[in-house]
This record gives C-alpha cells, structure tokens and sequence, in this order.
C-alpha cells in the first residue's frame, strides 16, 4: 500500500474508533447511524494500480497436498512458523483450488484438530490483521486483491470461533483491534461479487457476516461495541450500489438473528435503525439509476432473508412482516 492511501485507511479508522469511544462512553447512541453514515458518505476512493499477487509456483501446492494428505490421515500434530505464514500469504491466490479448496479446508481442519500453537494462532491472527492485507488496494476499483481480503476475512472468522469456544488465545487488546480493523474494514469495502468467473468465490459480505456473528457471540466485546458494529453493517449495506446475489443477504440475516436475541439492547438498536431506514426509503423518489434500483433491491433480498427466518423476537418480526410491500 502507498503511504498516502495507508493515510488515508487511518484517517477513516481514527474516525471510526472516535465514535465508538464515544458510543462506549454514553454520548452517542441516538445519533450513532447518522454519524456513521457522515463517515460512509466521505470515503476515499483511487485510481487502480497493479496487484502483487503470490506466486502459486513457489512450492504452495506440493505443500498443500503434502499437509492436507496427512491432516485428513489425522497424522498431522504440527506445523512451522514458515508453512503458516506461507499459507496465509497465499490467502490472496486467484486460483480457487489454492485459496479456497485447499488453504480454506486446511485452516477448519487444522482448528478442530488442535494443529496449530497457541502462538501459531496469534501470529495468524496478527498476520491477517496487518493493513497490508486488509486494506490492500481497497480505495481502487474492483480488482483482484480482493480474494486475499475477503478471505483474511474469512480466517479471522474461523481463528474467533476457536478463540471463543475453545483456544481462548486473544487478549483483549487484541480482540479491540480485530474490533477496529473489522470496522475499518466494513466501511471501506465495496466490492460486493460472489463468485468471479474462474476464480471462484470473493464474497466479501458473506465472510464479514461470519465474523460479525462471532463478534457477536464475545463474552470479551462491550456492549456498545455489538452495538455499533450492527448499526454500520446496516448503514454500509443500504449504500452499497452493486447487487449482494450469491446469499450475502441469507448470512447478514442470520448474524442479525443472533444479535437481537442477545439482548433486548440489540434488538431496540435494531428496530429503530430499521425504521429509521423504512422512513427514509418511503421519503425518497423512485429510484432513476441502476445503483438505486440496486439499493431497493439489496433491501429487498435482505428484507426477504430476514422474513424465512423464524427466531427473531416478536416484535423485530412485526416490524418486517409489516414491510412485504417491499416484496413486490
């Protein structure tokens, strides 16, 4: 990344951390969409430069076979420091077999298996939460850096749900900062594809939903913290102006679920946002764009999601139901 957009990631992090900060300290909560959408409303945006992608010739896939050969044999107990942090690097291959058949299914093996150290656990989580990969060419146009973020995503889901039900590696100086650099990472990302031609799935939303519903499960995070990361997916979802089609719309309703069955806290921060949102659909003029159109339709998935579903509170289930106009 070049300093000036790493300036740029900052100066929307810093942003982000503020209001939070605040949200934690009481003085915002009313007005906490309003001021995340003056954030989402002034991001910055590049012109695209070239991807470094891995080199898929450098060894990856003999060892991938030779580790995923002896992890489904369960004869697997260890691995190094320099095959860990190969394998995270090569979280951003374009070729679908490495990524995602072969790194993918060695990470969820790995976990549930008890391969990786305690310190291997946090020199992944560390790794995957560098700007540098992140954040890597996420102010420019769609590009293929986004298969290395989406699935830093994805990992860091799988690396929380073993934190929490298992592991219990995290400090909470590290949990915030997951915390933050997922913030960070909800406002600025606006590729929204699914799966990419040859290249399999990107799927940027369905991995932040991932993570947001173990975020949500934390016994570490505040309050104030499930609070606001729920109200910015929500105000970052009704901007986005490219289609959310390959059940992105199915994994979000599903973190919902969870989070306003948490608490009744959630669940008011819920309705009102979603109101609030109604309010300003039925005061807007029919859409004359395809990125409206988009919009109303991304709500409509997301609307038709959250109606199949049967373990919301009654009263969230009022407040959609209500809404089937929207269907039509």
């Amino acid at each position: 990344m070049m300093a000036d957009e790493l300036k740029q990631v900052d100066d929307v992090r810093t942003q982000l951390r503020n209001l939070r900060q605040q949200v934690q300290a009481g003085a915002v909560f009313q007005s906490l969409n309003t001021k995340i959408g003056a954030v989402l409303d002034n991001l910055p945006s590049n012109d695209e430069t070239p991807v470094s992608l891995p080199d898929d010739a450098d060894g990856i896939k003999d060892l991938l076979k030779m580790l995923n050969q002896q992890i489904r044999a369960t004869t697997l107990d260890k691995i190094t420091d320099d095959q860990l942090m190969q394998l995270l690097n090569h979280l951003g291959s374009p070729d679908v077999d490495v990524r995602d058949r072969e790194i993918y299914f060695f990470f969820n093996d790995a976990l549930q298996q008890h391969v990786l150290s305690d310190s291997q656990l946090r020199l992944a989580v560390n790794t995957l939460l560098q700007d540098r990969v992140l954040f890597n060419h996420i102010t420019e146009p769609e590009n293929t850096a986004i298969f290395g973020r989406s699935f830093a995503v994805m990992i860091l889901s799988l690396l929380a749900y073993a934190d929490r039900v298992d592991a219990h590696f995290l400090d909470a100086e590290t949990t915030m900062r997951l915390v933050d650099q997922l913030a960070t990472y909800i406002a600025l990302e606006n590729d929204t594809r699914g799966f990419v031609g040859t290249s399999g799935w990107a799927h940027a939303y369905t991995h932040i939903g991932n993570l947001l519903d173990e975020l949500a499960e934390s016994q570490v995070l505040t309050r104030a913290d499930k609070v606001f990361l729920m109200i910015e997916i929500l105000e970052k979802y009704r901007r986005l102006g490219t289609p959310l089609i390959f059940g992105e719309s199915r994994r979000l309703a599903a973190y919902l679920a969870t989070v306003v069955n948490l608490n009744d806290l959630y669940e008011q921060a819920f309705l009102q946002e979603w109101r609030q949102w109604r309010v300003c659909l039925s005061n807007t003029p029919q859409p004359e764009d395809e990125a409206g159109w988009t919009r109303l339709f991304n709500r409509s998935r997301l609307l038709s999601a959250m109606i199949l579903r049967e373990d919301y509170p009654e009263e969230v289930s009022n407040a959609i139901n209500a809404e089937v106009d929207f269907l039509s």
